[in-house]
């Protein structure tokens, strides 16, 4: 049991070659343009979720012109699964809720 832990371990090692670059700060959502980007902070804001905006990692084999996300919300570690719930309901289309 002891070496399938540690091929596990090293596995996710080597996907994580380059450090977290925000810390503390989780991406709740990933949006086209900052005023979209604006619009979810100032909606977190009013559900009491400090939050900030930070570029998309850019993928390095994805052509510029595919790239459909430019920004994205960051909120702290503790609250992300509220922020995401809330993101989501507040963004779901009409009736599917």
């Amino acid at each position: 049991m002891r070496g399938w832990t540690a091929s596990i371990r090293s596995l996710a090692l080597r996907r994580c070659r380059r450090p977290y670059p925000y810390g503390l700060l989780m991406p709740v959502a990933s949006v086209a343009t900052a005023a979209a980007a604006a619009e979810i902070r100032e909606f977190l804001d009013t559900c009491g979720i400090r939050s900030t905006t930070a570029p998309c990692s850019r993928r390095r084999r994805e052509p510029a012109a595919r790239r459909r996300w430019r920004f994205q919300v960051l909120v702290f570690v503790e609250d992300v699964s509220r922020a995401r719930r809330l993101v989501n309901e507040w963004t779901s289309p009409a009736g599917t809720r």
